[in-house]
């Protein structure tokens, strides 16, 4: 909506929402709260996510890793320590846990710089993502870690999306495929702090090298070319900063999601930590990872249509809340009778209107189903994961899998008449026989 000058929207309501079943909600709430406060992760979680899971020693880092772009998922453990340590790292510079309303968790962190370089810088919100940021320059100094979470936030910018086109150009300078002169005067080289922090500004203000990198790193490595669209880092167009090559259930969610390269829609880490309880997967390999990604990507759907945050539900987090506590919520607030059956299915819906409205509007098929062209060609390097990638082959059986679960068609990936009646989105199947983009029964 930047593109249209749209600042706000403002809406004025004149009644006001009621609970259809007032002592039903409350006793499904008391329910819901109680099992977030038992659930044996949320005490890890109000310490805060790295102190938790993301301390130097700990496994998370030896699959949640992009290193100079992606070419490399490891990072030595003694930059990990320079990054997160409890006594050194970014956790020194924590001033409190915050959290949203009435939130059961609350780890969301406040930090503030006092001194040095970065003085005065402050503000809310440091998460793994943020960790990755550093990694992707191979940044191990938690100040300059901290200032570009939070500028990039101030900014208006995601910093997933702003740390890909960037490291995409520390790639290219070391390639000697930018130069000096085009980087004003920038030294992108990794491990640079401060080049890092500068090309932040540069391109929320779209300033020399920033407007050439402002519209994405599809669309920087098409007007640069030389061979840099290879490394440029995207999902159907839109900048993806997550791993792909070793959790296959991360890297499949990734690929499919109708949001292209976003980890919250459809990606599994563990069984312990996304997908159906009762399935039985491993992150690294890629049996049942079809499933586990069906189950999740309807969950989500169902989560935001609700307002209830991954760190209560079926992503991350506690790991608290399933399907059947969403559908007593609903049931007693909207005074209706939600069987969890008919919750997921309205989840599908949803995931397949999003997926027809980038069918209509795009040429998406199967072929924009598979990882990044790195991701597929070039193994991880160094670490316990070590010669781990995506292999095609395998890749092909999921997504076969995958389409045959949702009810697509398998060799163009595209949503049949079936799959759409069947979930009562007549008139969007409509929609796609005119445009020519329904696959009919054979």
């Amino acid at each position: 909506m930047g593109s249209k000058r749209l600042k706000a929207l403002a809406v004025r309501g004149h009644g006001s929402i009621k609970v259809a079943r007032p002592e039903a909600f409350l006793a499904a709430a008391g329910k819901a709260l109680k099992k977030i406060k038992d659930s044996p992760t949320a005490p890890s979680w109000r310490k805060g996510i790295l102190e938790s899971f993301y301390q130097p020693e700990s496994k998370s880092w030896d699959f949640s890793v992009i290193v100079r772009n992606g070419q490399d998922e490891y990072w030595p453990v003694e930059k990990r320590s320079k990054l997160v340590g409890k006594s050194t790292g970014v956790p020194r510079y924590r001033k409190k846990l915050t959290a949203c309303f009435s939130c059961p968790i609350g780890g969301m962190p406040f930090f503030e710089i006092e001194e040095g370089k970065y003085e005065g810088t402050k503000g809310t919100g440091y998460w793994v993502n943020s960790a990755w940021y550093s990694e992707r320059f191979d940044v191990d100094d938690p100040e300059a870690s901290i200032k570009f979470q939070l500028l990039a936030n101030q900014l208006g910018l995601d910093g997933d999306m702003a740390s890909v086109v960037l490291s995409w150009a520390f790639e290219s300078y070391e390639r000697g495929l930018l130069t000096k002169a085009q980087t004003d005067g920038l030294e992108l080289k990794w491990g640079n702090d401060d080049a890092m922090i500068k090309m932040v500004e540069k391109l929320a203000y779209r300033e020399g090298i920033g407007d050439f990198l402002a519209e994405g790193v599809k669309e920087a490595s098409r007007k640069l070319g030389k061979g840099s669209e290879r490394f440029a880092i995207h999902m159907k167009g839109q900048d993806s900063a997550d791993p792909y090559r070793i959790r296959k259930g991360w890297g499949l969610g990734l690929s499919t999601s109708p949001v292209a390269g976003r980890h919250l829609r459809g990606a599994v880490s563990t069984p312990e930590a996304s997908g159906p309880r009762d399935l039985a997967f491993s992150p690294t390999e890629y049996e049942n990872i079809p499933e586990a990604v069906f189950w999740q990507a309807q969950v989500k759907e169902i989560e935001d249509m609700t307002g209830i945050c991954i760190y209560m539900g079926s992503l991350l987090g506690a790991h608290a809340l399933e399907p059947l506590d969403y559908a007593e919520l609903i049931s007693s607030a909207m005074g209706i009778d939600m069987k969890v059956d008919e919750l997921m299915l309205r989840g599908r819906r949803s995931y397949n209107l999003e997926k027809a409205f980038n069918t209509i509007h795009t040429n998406f098929t199967r072929k924009d189903d598979y990882p990044p062209e790195r991701y597929m060609e070039e193994p991880v390097r160094s670490g316990p994961y070590a010669g781990h990638k995506c292999d095609r082959d395998r890749w092909d059986e999921m997504l076969d899998k995958f389409y045959e679960l949702n009810d697509w068609d398998k060799r163009t990936g595209l949503q049949t008449r079936k799959c759409l009646l069947g979930l009562g989105l007549e008139d969007v199947a409509k929609r796609l026989k005119q445009a020519g983009k329904l696959k009919l029964e054979e």
